[in-house]
């Protein structure tokens, strides 16, 4: 037996039914945490105008670390790109051929 949807206006969601599972709880409880979180900042700033620096200063800090994380991405992923991987493998070849002489000598 189907089980029909009802819908929940007022939380844009839909309602559970008896029998019924939902396969995203864990999604939707995060970003219901991180919707509480953003408005327990928001009334917290509004009460304490040193806290909206203190907030603006911290999120400066992170998105540099953010832009130097990515930046540290960018360098090695041009690093790697700039690797020859053939010319790699023949130096690798020619120097076990190399100890090879060397061993039979």
């Amino acid at each position: 037996a189907a089980v029909p949807p009802q819908t929940d206006p007022e939380n844009t969601d839909y309602t559970m039914e008896h029998g019924a599972t939902r396969n995203f709880q864990a999604e939707k409880l995060l970003e219901e945490e991180e919707k509480r979180m953003q408005k327990e900042r928001e009334e917290e700033e509004l009460n304490n105008p040193m806290k909206v620096l203190e907030n603006r200063t911290k999120d400066s800090k992170l998105e540099m670390e953010v832009l130097e994380n990515l930046q540290e991405l960018k360098e090695l992923n041009q690093r790697q790109a700039n690797v020859d991987f053939e010319a790699m493998l023949k130096q690798y070849k020619e120097l076990e051929e190399e100890q090879r002489r060397k061993e039979q000598e």
